[in-house]
């Protein structure tokens, strides 16, 4: 579920989120490891880090975030393309493990998601751009 796109990043919700607003952040161009990354395109995946964290605090008022990228298939990478994982986090929440074993349930739409974070993410790089 696609939020923003540019030439180089996509953003998009997590089909299978921890939390409502959990997003992912991958490059257009198939990379497996952030160290295939160039700096330019280091720097631009900080900036849109940085933007979801902007975007999500105001929209979700999360406590906190968790923010990485699982690489390899042994650190828990289902798919064989890099993403950086941003994901909210509240105030006395279950954990992830919850989460991944079906003891949370995540209380969104994820369609009402999507409309709410794309009109978010539209209107601060409108912003970004100056």
């Amino acid at each position: 579920m696609e939020l923003a796109r540019d030439n180089d990043f996509i953003i998009t919700l997590n089909l299978y989120p921890y939390n409502p607003g959990h997003v992912m952040i991958f490059p257009a161009r198939h990379v497996e490891d952030p160290r295939e990354l160039d700096a330019d395109e280091h720097a631009h995946l900080a900036r849109l880090q940085n933007l979801s964290l902007d975007v999500l605090s105001a929209e979700y008022n999360p406590g906190g975030f968790n923010v990485g990228c699982n690489v390899g298939a042994a650190a828990g990478a289902s798919i064989a393309h890099l993403h950086l994982h941003v994901v909210p986090r509240y105030p006395r929440e279950l954990g992830v493990v919850d989460v991944l074993s079906g003891a949370k349930i995540v209380i969104e739409d994820p369609v009402e998601t999507q409309r709410r974070l794309r009109a978010a993410f539209d209107d601060a790089l409108e912003k970004s751009r100056g």
